[in-house]
């Protein structure tokens, strides 16, 4: 089977059929078979299929950029709607330190705000949608993320769309998650999961 000969109705590069069909399969996974473009025993569709993700950027590396833009913006200082027990929204910065361990936010509408510190370890769980803040008064809604730390305290923010609200809700957990994993290997014991809803 796999040393099937060519017939004269093939091209003189590499032996396949000027019309490909798509049934077509590899013959050998040794040398490529009869039809070299086959491979590993995928129909010629499958291929295309498959070239398709060889012109753009794999999604893997999609998701590293949207975590370093997200990083570089969360440094520099990134504009978010900060959720009021008294109902409306601050506008704030939140900073995120080089080290990745801490979240800071400062009010933008007074000059020389001081920061609030949040160590990362600290944030017990990360919650989107709107009942994330429900038991602490916070309004949220859809487009909220709310953090719930460990003093029993939460922080509640509003984003404008689902997608910088799912963005900054995914990246900070992972830090959470590496800055606990960082701390357990320093103490010795396993990481204290976060707890994502």
């Amino acid at each position: 089977m796999g040393n099937a000969v060519a017939a004269n109705t093939s091209c003189a590069a590499c032996h396949c059929e000027l019309t490909r069909k798509s049934t077509e399969m590899a013959v050998s996974h040794i040398d490529g078979g009869v039809y070299p473009h086959a491979h590993h025993g995928k129909t010629y569709e499958e291929e295309e299929a498959d070239a398709q993700y060889l012109d753009g950027p794999p999604e893997v590396e999609k998701a590293q950029n949207v975590v370093k833009n997200f990083v570089r913006c969360l440094i520099k200082g990134l504009p978010v709607s900060l959720l009021s027990v008294h109902g409306g929204t601050a506008d704030c910065l939140a900073f995120l330190d080089r080290r990745l361990t801490q979240l800071e936010l400062q009010r933008t509408d007074k000059v020389d705000a001081k920061r609030r510190q949040v160590n990362l370890e600290e944030i017990a769980e990360v919650v989107v949608g709107e009942y994330g803040g429900q038991d602490f008064n916070l309004p949220t809604d859809a487009l909220s993320v709310t953090l719930v730390l460990d003093s029993g305290q939460a922080i509640g923010f509003r984003f404008d769309n689902d997608e910088d609200r799912d963005t900054f809700a995914l990246c900070l957990s992972m830090f959470i998650d590496g800055r606990r994993m960082d701390i357990s290997k320093n103490i010795g014991q396993g990481p204290k999961p976060l707890h994502k809803v």
